[in-house]
């Protein structure tokens, strides 16, 4: 599988829009709501970096870093949202996303700084937390009750390379 992570593209923000919908279909009341959303998010760059995944040149997921608390020498970062359209889940779309996208984004916006911390945060039910945890090597540290519709896990890596 060629599988292709660049960086995100103002034109590519109506396909990310429509995974994003498949992935998280409760987060927004309209459509309108998730392509304003994503082209916030995009807009706030660079601390808020989106990355792609196309396969065939086909656009199949994406991935948004976050740099947390000033663009300080020992950088916090966040895996703020990550989302695989729904043909191409259970693939190891993730784990590629996940890798090339970090590298990119260290490579392209932390370096020559260093990574103290990871967050990541996802439902206390979802199993995204099993890909954090392989990928990254993240823990739980806590949970927030009641938000966002259930429970939410709370995750960090200290030990990045």
């Amino acid at each position: 599988m060629k599988l292709l992570v660049r960086e995100m593209k103002e034109k590519d923000i109506p396909l990310i829009s429509k995974i994003y919908s498949e992935c998280f279909p409760i987060d927004c009341t309209s459509k309108k709501d998730y392509l304003t959303w994503i082209k916030c998010n995009y807009q706030a760059k660079p601390r808020f970096v989106y990355y792609i995944a196309e396969l065939n040149k086909e656009l199949i997921g994406y991935i948004l870093w976050i740099e947390l608390g000033g663009f300080r020498k020992e950088a916090v970062i966040e895996l703020e949202q990550i989302g695989v359209s729904e043909k191409m889940r259970g693939k190891g779309i993730g784990t590629i996303l996940i890798k090339k996208s970090l590298d990119l984004f260290v490579k392209d916006y932390i370096r020559p700084r260093k990574i103290e911390l990871i967050k990541l945060t996802t439902s206390n039910r979802n199993q995204a937390q099993n890909l954090y945890r392989k990928v990254l090597g993240a823990e739980p540290e806590c949970v927030m009750k009641g938000i966002f519709g259930g429970d939410e896990l709370i995750m960090f890596t200290r030990k990045y390379k």
